[in-house]
């Protein structure tokens, strides 16, 4: 299974890229927002995966991050909702709108999303409302943060805190305001919760 591939953007078409790493071109397909997110880069990128098999196929499915990969797996879990539509959900809504949505149970903002009506939406509303509300802090309307996670020692330290009882989305906003490239682990750690 692959994590990540690092390599150079050598072709953008409508849905995918072309990403070329040692000689060999990997064609992912990728959500709008993602595709933004390496034009406005230089043509080097690190696209996190998503594997996707069935009998006759296999499809590389990239993102400019974890926090959307984990969304669209989310995703492709309910009932209805394929790789291309999850796709297309997270081209119309940023990871953060998206949470928002589906926490507020906003079926209007959902069905605006190609390929998701009024049953779909509130399907992703009744399997994810749960998951998704841990995931994100909301506070009435505002933009919901979720920190990038880069490196392994802020994923240990997410990790750390996520055994101590907090849920992803709050481990990595403590870690993400306090993290400084030189901490040791247990620097991090102990940081992060004293700013509760």
């Amino acid at each position: 299974m692959y994590e990540y591939i690092k390599g150079h953007v050598v072709d953008i078409y409508d849905d995918k890229v072309i990403l070329e790493c040692n000689g060999i071109g990997y064609a992912i397909f990728v959500s709008v927002n993602t595709m933004t997110d390496l034009s406005n880069g230089s043509d080097s990128a690190q696209i996190y995966i998503h594997e996707h098999i069935r009998e006759d196929e296999l499809s590389f499915y990239g993102f400019s991050d974890r926090n959307e990969r984990q969304i669209f797996k989310d995703l492709i879990s309910v009932s209805g909702i394929g790789p291309k539509v999850a796709l297309g959900i997270l081209s119309k809504f940023r990871g953060n709108e998206l949470l928002k949505y589906i926490s507020l149970g906003d079926e209007k903002a959902l069905s605006t999303a190609p390929g998701v009506g009024k049953k779909t939406a509130n399907r992703m509303i009744l399997e994810l409302k749960d998951k998704f509300s841990k995931m994100a802090a909301i506070d009435q309307y505002n933009e919901i943060d979720i920190p990038p996670i880069e490196n392994g020692i802020r994923e240990d330290a997410i990790a750390a805190l996520m055994s101590l009882g907090y849920d992803y989305h709050q481990g990595a906003q403590l870690v993400g305001k306090v993290y400084k490239e030189d901490m040791t682990l247990e620097e991090l750690i102990k940081k992060a919760l004293s700013t509760k």
